[in-house]
């Protein structure tokens, strides 16, 4: 579900990129357009992406001409492995409940007291950003630091608008845990977006904590700088059921994929992080179960030489 955020968020920015505008819908009846896509059982529709431009002919079909697909799908394997608990949670989010009236969503009711300077821009293209994003596979450390206003572009992207069906309401938090940011102590910090301030809520080096809370991943602590996006389950599955778990871990990727191209056009690179012991990230951020659940992880900085990607 995290892929299908970083995939939705490819398409519609490569779309706004060329003009086009473009409308995310998860709520639709999955077995119907898996029978309209002649799907395999063990392919399952996540979300649909429209794109609207002027330049995009729109015609209206005939009944006779709204067959999508012929012919018989191929099958990937020849023998299909089971994983229960993946197939029981598809199955308990398929259900499609009508969206409940939510009132306007709850204004801020906190803020960070440390402000966030402007985003800064750069002079590489859309395109020179897209073609040379990479997923780092370790990060330097030492003494290299990001600024304060890398880390302030950073975080700018994730809070803009994500135009979806189900995107009426944020449900991401982001947490910092900060290591080497010019002008901020090291820490762990909350993110405020509608204010752009950071809340300080632990101090000193979290080095150590983010990689031991990262599955004992050491590029965590290397980093200069790692998230935890807190997911708000309660609120999601309120509003869209069940179907609302979907719907956070669609935002968390699309959280991602943002953050890895600000990144690479900072001069960075990142990295998505889907493993962590949740337990202890919800205890070592004071977290009360009403709060959200961790549903990702992710880190920002100067990533390692790879001779694979770099020879």
């Amino acid at each position: 579900m995290h892929d299908i955020g970083h995939a939705w968020q490819s398409l519609a920015l490569a779309a706004r990129a060329m003009g086009c505008e473009s409308f995310a819908l998860g709520q639709f009846s999955d077995d119907k357009v898996s029978a309209a896509c002649l799907l395999n059982d063990d392919e399952w529709p996540m979300l649909l992406v429209t794109l609207q431009s002027p330049s995009i002919p729109v015609t209206t079909k005939g009944p006779i001409e709204t067959v999508l697909f012929r012919g018989a799908p191929n099958r990937l394997s020849d023998e299909q492995v089971p994983y229960p608990r993946i197939e029981q949670i598809h199955a308990a989010t398929k259900h499609l409940a009508e969206p409940a009236i939510s009132p306007d969503p709850p204004k801020p009711n906190g803020a960070g007291g440390i402000k966030l300077p402007p985003p800064i821009s750069t002079n590489l293209s859309f395109g020179e950003v897209v073609r040379s994003r990479r997923s780092a596979l370790d990060f330097r450390g030492g003494d290299e630091s990001m600024s304060l206003a890398q880390l302030a572009t950073l975080l700018a992207g994730t809070g803009k608008p994500l135009f979806a069906d189900f995107a009426t309401q944020r449900f991401v938090q982001l947490y910092l845990y900060v290591h080497r940011v010019e002008g901020l102590a090291p820490g762990a910090y909350r993110y405020w977006p509608e204010h752009a301030e950071l809340e300080n809520i632990n101090h000193g080096d979290q080095r150590l904590v983010a990689a031991a809370l990262s599955l004992g991943q050491d590029l965590a602590g290397n980093a200069c700088v790692a998230f935890s996006m807190i997911g708000g389950f309660e609120s999601a599955t309120r509003i869209y059921g069940d179907r609302g778990y979907r719907y956070v871990h669609f935002e968390a990727g699309a959280i991602g994929q943002r953050m890895y191209l600000a990144a690479e056009a900072l001069g960075l690179r990142a990295t998505g992080i889907g493993a962590f012991f949740d337990d202890e990230v919800h205890k070592y951020l004071g977290l009360a179960p009403e709060q959200g659940q961790v549903v990702y992880h992710f880190a920002a900085g100067y990533p390692v030489f790879d001779p694979r990607l770099e020879a």
